[in-house]
C-alpha cells in the first residue's frame, strides 16, 4: 500500500459526480467560482457530520470500518475521501493486508447521500473513481462498492464492470479538456434543475426555452438587475 497522499494531485473526485449530474453546472462551479446551498446542501451536511469523523472506530467481528479516508490516484490525477471502507476478513484474491491488522481483509468502500436514489449515475461514477484510487493505493481489484441513502435508509450496491470504469475515464478526459479550455459548457436539454443548489444563479431556462431573449429581459427588468 503506498502512503504518501499529498494534495498535490489536480482533479477532486467530487468533480466526476458533478460533471456527470449537469456539465453546465461543474463549469459553473470550477470555472466561475459559483456556489450557492439550499436545503437539500445543508441536509447533506449534517447527515456527513459522523459519517466524516475519522476518530469514530467501528468493529463487528471479522469486519472493521475506517471512516473519511483519503485516496488518490498518480496515474489519473484524481484525489478524494471515501465516506467509509468497510474491511472484512477474507482469503479472496483480492484482499489486501492492512497497517496494523493480522491476516488479509477485502475493501468495500461505502459512500453516502442524504437523499434517495438518483436517475443519473453521478453517484456510481464517483464511488467508482474512489475504489479506482483504492485499487491503485492496495494494488488490488475492487469489483463492487455500496451507496446508503439517508432518506430512504438503504444501501445499493454498485457493480465496478467495465462500462462504469470507462465512462469515468471518459468524464475525466473531458473535464481535463473543459478546465484547459476555460468555456463555460451550455446546458443540456433534458437537464432536470428542480433541486439544484444553482438554479438561481445559471437561470438554466434562459438557455433552453424559445423564447430565452424575452424571458431574460424579462427577468432583469423584474429584478432590477
Amino acid at each position: 500500500m503506498t502512503t504518501d497522499y499529498n494534495n498535490e494531485h489536480n482533479i477532486p473526485i467530487s468533480m466526476i459526480k458533478q460533471y456527470a449530474y449537469c456539465p453546465h453546472r461543474f463549469s459553473l462551479m470550477y470555472l466561475d467560482n459559483v456556489w450557492s446551498e439550499n436545503y437539500k446542501i445543508v441536509e447533506g451536511n449534517i447527515t456527513h457530520r459522523k459519517v466524516d469523523n475519522p476518530f469514530i472506530k467501528e468493529k463487528r467481528k471479522d469486519t472493521f470500518y475506517s471512516r473519511s479516508v483519503p485516496v488518490y490516484s498518480d496515474e489519473l490525477d484524481l484525489y478524494g475521501i471515501v465516506d467509509i471502507i468497510e474491511f472484512t476478513k477474507s482469503e479472496d484474491d483480492s484482499a489486501v493486508k492492512v497497517k496494523g491488522k493480522r491476516g488479509k481483509w477485502k475493501i468495500n468502500p461505502i459512500e453516502y447521500k442524504n437523499g434517495k436514489k438518483e436517475k443519473s449515475n453521478a453517484d456510481a461514477l464517483q464511488l467508482c473513481a474512489q475504489a479506482i484510487c483504492l485499487e491503485e493505493m492496495f494494488d488490488t481489484k475492487i469489483e463492487f462498492g455500496e451507496i446508503f441513502y439517508n432518506k430512504i435508509k438503504r444501501r445499493f450496491k454498485v457493480e465496478f464492470d467495465n462500462k462504469l470504469r470507462s465512462e469515468v475515464l471518459n468524464i475525466i478526459g473531458l473535464i481535463n479538456e473543459n478546465i484547459s479550455k476555460n468555456e463555460i459548457i451550455p446546458i443540456r436539454e433534458e437537464q432536470n434543475c428542480n433541486l439544484c443548489s444553482i438554479r438561481d444563479n445559471c437561470l438554466p431556462f434562459a438557455y433552453r426555452n424559445k423564447n430565452s431573449k424575452e424571458k431574460l429581459i424579462e427577468l432583469i427588468k423584474r429584478n432590477d438587475l
